[in-house]
């Protein structure tokens, strides 16, 4: 099972740099629940980079480092703000077919 991290909330060094207004009470737990049947699932890459894939990104994001240059999925933000995770699964889909592993 693939193992992906949905990037929405970095450190900038002195800060936060999030796809969400408050990054650090941000509760993703119904994006992790619709994408948990098909992949393992994390929502906290500063935590978790060393144990995923791939990284989903909001596009446009705020810039970070992909310290372990994995590969990048990008995603139009605005999914992520209104929350079609239909569409965001459509996105990742069509990353894996174009880019079978």
């Amino acid at each position: 099972m693939k193992n992906l991290c949905f990037v929405l909330t970095v450190s900038s060094g002195i800060n936060y740099g999030s796809i969400s207004s408050v990054p650090l009470i941000k509760n993703n737990e119904d994006l992790k629940e619709y994408f948990s049947d098909d992949y393992i699932v994390s929502t906290n890459y500063i935590r978790d980079k060393d144990k995923v894939d791939y990284l989903v990104v909001p596009d446009p994001f705020v810039p970070f480092e992909n310290e372990n240059d994995l590969p990048i999925i990008k995603v139009p933000a605005r999914l992520f703000m209104t929350k079609d995770f239909d569409k965001i699964a459509n996105c990742i889909e069509e990353y894996f077919d174009k880019n079978p592993t």
